[in-house]
């Protein structure tokens, strides 16, 4: 065989490999977004010193577990303190942020519930109207981007 016939061969080959492959499906929509924490005294302070040091330290962004739950209303979770036990609503996904608090994270449309996962239990300190515990709704096409500030060692 010469050359020229087996790089045809070669190459159609590798053309009906290629074209017999599985498309990857693409993201469409779901959340992305940043975690930061806080804590201390939040309040500004007195001082003489510079202005910028009348203000309390910024957030830092941090590495945490975040689970998202079917949408959650206020009663159908166990809340202590400052952070939640059980949660009754089905574990729709769960992503690790990275080192700098990032997620993104592909879901279908529908309307989710966000928690951060702590060592005694999970954090959410947003509320809507209707008492719906941190409600990220995910629309066909979208993606909704969050911040997520953990804040329940700060005081204001």
């Amino acid at each position: 065989m010469n050359t020229l016939l087996k790089l045809t061969y070669v190459f159609l080959l590798g053309l009906i490999l290629f074209a017999s492959c599985k498309p990857q499906k693409m993201n469409n929509q779901g959340i992305q977004g940043n975690v930061y924490w806080i804590e201390g005294n939040q309040m500004p302070q007195a001082s003489e010193k510079e202005a910028s040091s009348l203000f309390p330290k910024a957030e830092k962004a941090v590495k945490r577990t975040i689970h998202i739950h079917q949408l959650t209303h206020i009663n159908q979770a166990s809340l202590g303190d400052y952070l939640f036990g059980s949660i009754e609503t089905p574990l729709v996904a769960s992503i690790e942020t990275n080192e700098e608090g990032e997620f993104s994270i592909e879901l279908p449309p529908g309307k989710y519930s966000i928690f951060t996962v702590e060592e005694n239990g999970y954090f959410a300190s947003v509320f809507d109207l209707d008492s719906y515990i941190h409600p990220v709704e995910v629309k066909k096409g979208e993606w909704n981007k969050v911040t997520i500030t953990i804040n329940y060692e700060a005081t204001f």
